[in-house]
């Protein structure tokens, strides 16, 4: 058995040391003209990882077929503007986790405000009723008590759930909705809103569902540290976009086709509809002033930075002016 293994282990792409990396991207044509050799190993080497660095590459065009020696080769790029992406990443993995975390905050409260108008709601019915169908899904039995199991080992948590003693062989009961909200993911609140607004039949807010299940996708990613700026031209979602997402990109001034173009691709999709909703359920006019001014100092002076790096890329270029319309329009910020 060991031998077979060796066998396969074998036959699989062998570990490239960071001093062989170097070599390998100029036999893609990648240049190093901006950057050193020297430099570009020393940032693979502490800075970053080739894998994550090169995920940027897919933005760039290759040379197509016919082109001899050249065929399946980059065009127009250099490690700097690979270097340069992820610099960029990084800081938009930085503003959507805040732009998210507040989402979810204004979520929560906008359920416990929605309570309050609910005349057969005494916070502990929906959530009772949530949990048994949790307890007993045919499926997926006790998914959400399971996370709640796990998080209660923490001191924070156990302060909280303690009074409630806890049997991981009972169905969970009587935890009042504002308590339970802290203690379950973003996509669990994200199911519970919509059984919630199924429950007392509260149509405007099944609305939000849809757009905020891509919003947890997005946070899964950044909570990951995965990249979100790599491969923005593949077209991977062919769902139709909420209406109210049609209307708001509409009132940015971004035409159907360039809008079924930019979302059927799941990332811009998904921070598009990031955006929307910040605005559209935080409250905090101090917060949305904050978030506002990091979206400014991002886009406005950080990404374009280096713009001249992209001057050759059509892609990159409709990205930048396709979230600069919703940017200017939504978030009030001055491109001068």
């Amino acid at each position: 058995m060991m031998i077979e293994t060796d066998e396969k282990i074998s036959k699989l792409r062998p570990m490239m040391k960071i001093s062989e990396l170097v070599p390998y991207l100029k036999k893609k044509n990648i240049k190093f003209e901006k950057i050193s050799e020297q430099e570009a190993e020393d940032y693979l080497r502490n800075n970053n990882n080739y894998y994550n660095l090169t995920s940027y590459k897919h933005n760039f065009l290759k040379y197509p077929s016919p082109a001899g020696e050249y065929e399946g080769l980059y065009q127009d790029l250099d490690f700097a503007y690979l270097k340069d992406m992820a610099i960029i990443d990084h800081r938009v993995r930085l503003l959507f986790f805040k732009i998210i975390i507040d989402i979810e905050h204004y979520l929560k409260i906008r359920i416990l405000n929605l309570i309050e108008n609910i005349e057969e709601e005494n916070g502990y019915r929906a959530v009772n009723m949530y949990l048994e169908k949790d307890f007993n899904d045919e499926k997926f039995p006790k998914k959400v008590h399971n996370s709640i199991f796990k998080k209660v080992g923490s001191e924070y948590y156990n302060k909280i759930f303690s009074k409630y003693d806890i049997d991981q062989d009972q169905q969970l009961e009587n935890i009042p909705i504002w308590e339970f909200l802290e203690i379950i993911t973003f996509g669990e609140l994200v199911n519970f809103y919509e059984f919630f607004s199924k429950e007392y039949n509260l149509k405007n807010e099944l609305k939000n569902i849809f757009i905020l299940r891509e919003i947890v996708k997005l946070r899964n990613a950044v909570a990951h540290n995965s990249c979100l700026l790599s491969d923005l031209d593949r077209k991977d979602n062919s769902y139709a976009p909420d209406y109210k997402i049609i209307n708001y990109l509409n009132g940015c001034e971004i035409g159907k086709e360039t809008r079924s173009n930019k979302l059927s691709n799941s990332r811009i999709r998904q921070m598009t509809y990031a955006l929307y909703m910040f605005n559209e359920i935080v409250t905090s006019e101090g917060i949305k002033k904050n978030v506002t001014k990091d979206i400014n100092e991002l886009f406005f002076r950080r990404i374009i930075y280096h713009k001249e790096y992209y001057n050759n890329n059509g892609l990159l270029k409709s990205v930048y002016l396709y979230f600069k319309k919703i940017i200017e329009k939504n978030y009030n910020v001055n491109s001068d």
